[in-house]
C-alpha cells in the first residue's frame, strides 16, 4: 500500500488535486457552471474546486493555486486524521500517509466517455480545506456561482440530480449568483465533487 504521494501519483502520471472545501457550518463549498460552459438545457453542474498538478508543482502549491485562480482566495489546507484510498478497482481501504497536512483521500478515476482522455486513468489527492476569506466577486465566464452543500446533500446529489430550489430548501446556501440562476435548474455533479461523494460515502459522513 501507499507510503508516500509519490508511491500514489508518480512523476509523469496524470494527477491532480481536489478540496474537500467547508464553511464554518460544516457545509461543502462548490462552484456552479460559468457562462462559458456548455451544459444541458435546464441544466448547470457543481464542482470542487481544484485540477491538474503542474510539472514541478508540490500538491499543496497546486491546491492554493486552483483555489486563487477559481475563487481569487487564499485556502487553509487541514489535515485529516487519516486517509482513504478508493481505487478504480477494488475496495476503498485507509492507508498510512507519512505528510502534513494529511490528504483525505487519495481517488482514482477513468475520464469519461466524450472527453480527450477518454478511458484513462486520472489519480486525485483530496485535501480538507477551509476559506481565508469568503469570495466577493467572481470570474463570471469560469464561475456562475457558490454553493454551500450539506454532506448527506453531496452524498446523494450524484443519484437524485436535485433542483436548486430543492437544495435550498432542505438547508444549502446560494451564496454567490451573479448570473441569477434559475431555481428550477438542475443540478449536477463533477470531478471532484463526485470524487467527494464516494469519499463521504465510504467514510460513513452525513
Amino acid at each position: 500500500m501507499f507510503q508516500s504521494l509519490d508511491d500514489f501519483a508518480p512523476e509523469g502520471t496524470e494527477s491532480g488535486v481536489g478540496l474537500a472545501l467547508t464553511d464554518e457550518r460544516g457545509r461543502y463549498i462548490f462552484i456552479l457552471a460559468g457562462s462559458r460552459h456548455q451544459c444541458p438545457p435546464g441544466q448547470l453542474f457543481y464542482a470542487g474546486i481544484g485540477g491538474h498538478r503542474e510539472p514541478g508543482e508540490s500538491w499543496e502549491q497546486c491546491a492554493r493555486r486552483e483555489a486563487m485562480e477559481e475563487l481569487s482566495t487564499e485556502v487553509e489546507l487541514i489535515s485529516s486524521r487519516d486517509t482513504l484510498y478508493i481505487p478504480v478497482v477494488g475496495s476503498p481501504d485507509y492507508v498510512n500517509i507519512d505528510r502534513q497536512p494529511r490528504p483525505l483521500a487519495l481517488y482514482e478515476m477513468i475520464h469519461p466517455q466524450g472527453t480527450p482522455h477518454e478511458g484513462e486513468l486520472y489519480r486525485i489527492v483530496i485535501f480538507n480545506a477551509r476559506l481565508e476569506k469568503m469570495p466577493d466577486q467572481l470570474q463570471e465566464e469560469e464561475v456562475g456561482g457558490i454553493i454551500a452543500l450539506k454532506p448527506w446533500q453531496v452524498i446523494v446529489g450524484v443519484d437524485c440530480r436535485p433542483t436548486l430550489d430543492e437544495l435550498l430548501e432542505e438547508g444549502a446556501d446560494l451564496i454567490l449568483d451573479p448570473l441569477e440562476i434559475e431555481h428550477q435548474t438542475i443540478l449536477y455533479p463533477i470531478g471532484t465533487a463526485v470524487a467527494l461523494s464516494d469519499v463521504l460515502r465510504c467514510s460513513n459522513v452525513g
